[in-house]
């Protein structure tokens, strides 16, 4: 990928469950870091399940997204972030 479609594209990731075995709807964010925010919130809303089985979920990085040319780059799949990794930082903050 060439250094202007870099600067032009974002990730996309997915939150995979391990109980069920599948991932959830895409979601894209520009950076690692700022999709382990947007995870962060989810659990802590009470609603969903995140945040009671933070052990049954993992980030993972599933491709590129660049904006210019309305086209999706498959990646390999790339854990980022466990949630139960996730929920025992944020219990400590």
């Amino acid at each position: 990928m060439e250094k202007k479609d870099k600067a032009l594209s974002k990730n996309i990731y997915s939150i995979f469950d391990k109980v069920s075995g599948i991932y959830a709807p895409p979601f894209i964010e520009l950076t690692d870091g700022t999709a382990i925010r947007a995870c962060t919130d989810l659990l802590q809303r009470p609603e969903l399940p995140f945040g009671k089985y933070p052990k049954d979920y993992h980030l993972a990085r599933i491709g590129r997204w660049v904006e210019t040319e309305g086209f999706v780059s498959p990646t390999e799949t790339t854990i980022i972030i466990e949630f139960e990794t996730l929920f025992d930082s944020t219990k400590k903050e």
